[in-house]
């Protein structure tokens, strides 16, 4: 029998007990319902909270796609006005070598490879690396936005050679295999029981053992000099042995300094010598690091001077050919040149009249000193009456 017929035999037994049997059956079997009712109500919170939770995974993969389907539009935009400037500046350079004349440019990076100085390399590597960067994340937003992939990695979106890789991508990468390179030597040392990073073999050493190793070979150098020196030393009964006289870290440090200062002392004598208040270090009759490290700077700062003249140059004859208050006075930058030229102009046009007043002024007092001049001439003559 079911769980209702053995409470109905339960109660024929006790009937004698009166109503007190009727009652406590009556609590057991509505104590059974409300248990089921509790594991149903359970199981339906379980699976809200389930839905609840997948609701709040789509919204933030929806929002996540949007995004990138924004950057998608932003870098389509980006791409087609860089192609489209980079197409008209390559038309205006082929037009200017077909008439016979230099083109012009603004940007460093637009000068001709002869020209091209510090700023413009600099500039064509930022540029360069920066076009890569907007491909490769272009390439990234793309994925995600057909919902191939909602987290992708730089160093996930395309796997290929060296030359296939972006900027991001490569950085990545390279941190990564950084930071495994760490974790596997560090475990490697830990499952061999060695101290220190360096002790391990060096087909498994790491960048921490590495650099330990490199850091302690200086020191053992440095030391062996030392130990060298002491001997010698001794050898010479307390003479002074200098770490220059010894191959080792510390004699390659003397030795910079020395050049250095004797450098210094032959360009005191030559200021002396020559009557000069200032010999430069490059100038010197012995060019030491000093004279060296000067010389290649004038020489990084002559080029820069002459790239930044040449470009100049360039741009005052495109200002010249393409001024906007001459193609379009309307235009806001054709407005903003027309009032700065006047702005710029209007002290020379009161210094032009002011001039030009005052030469109208000594002229007219030239002409009556000329005319007084010629009176008293008839006079002394004798052609005019005084009386």
């Amino acid at each position: 029998m079911g769980p209702g017929g053995s409470l109905s035999a339960k109660s024929e037994r006790n009937s004698d007990d009166g109503d007190e049997s009727i009652v406590d059956a009556t609590i057991i079997e509505e104590s059974d319902d409300s248990r089921g009712d509790i594991s149903i109500a359970v199981e339906s919170k379980g699976d809200l909270e389930l839905s609840t939770q997948e609701q709040t995974q789509t919204a933030i993969n929806n929002a996540i796609r949007k995004l990138a389907s924004l950057s998608l539009e932003d870098y389509k935009w980006r791409s087609a006005m860089f192609k489209a400037n980079e197409a008209d500046r390559k038309m205006e350079e082929s037009l200017a070598r077909m008439s016979g004349e230099e083109p012009s440019y603004i940007r460093p990076m637009h000068a001709a490879e002869d020209k091209l100085g510090p700023l413009g390399n600099a500039e064509k590597q930022a540029v360069e690396w920066l076009s890569n960067v907007i491909e490769e994340e272009g390439k990234r937003a793309k994925r995600i936005a057909e919902g191939k992939d909602i987290i992708l990695r730089p160093m996930d979106v395309e796997e290929g050679t060296v030359d296939k890789r972006g900027p991001l991508s490569e950085l990545e990468r390279n941190a990564v295999t950084f930071i495994r390179k760490i974790v596997d030597s560090e475990t490697e040392r830990l499952l061999n029981g060695k101290l220190r990073p360096m002790q391990l073999e060096e087909s498994k050493r790491g960048p921490l053992g590495e650099a330990e190793a490199r850091a302690v070979t200086a020191l053992q150098e440095l030391t062996e000099a030392e130990i060298l020196r002491a001997k010698q030393q001794q050898a010479r009964g307390g003479g002074i042995v200098r770490p220059i006289d010894i191959p080792g870290p510390l004699g390659e440090f003397e030795r910079t300094a020395v050049d250095i200062f004797t450098a210094e002392q032959q360009r005191m004598r030559d200021k002396s010598d020559r009557g000069l208040q200032i010999v430069r270090p490059k100038d010197a009759s012995i060019e030491g690091p000093l004279g060296k490290a000067e010389r290649e700077a004038v020489a990084a700062i002559d080029r820069l001077v002459g790239e930044e003249e040449e470009r100049a140059r360039s741009i005052r004859r495109l200002m010249e050919k393409k001024r906007p208050m001459d193609n379009d006075r309307d235009s806001p930058l054709g407005l903003v040149e027309a009032l700065t030229v006047g702005l710029l102009r209007g002290p020379k046009l009161l210094v032009t009249v002011y001039d030009r007043v005052r030469e109208l002024i000594l002229s007219e007092e030239l002409e009556l000193e000329q005319e007084e001049g010629n009176l008293l001439a008839e006079v002394d003559d004798g052609n005019i009456d005084t009386r």
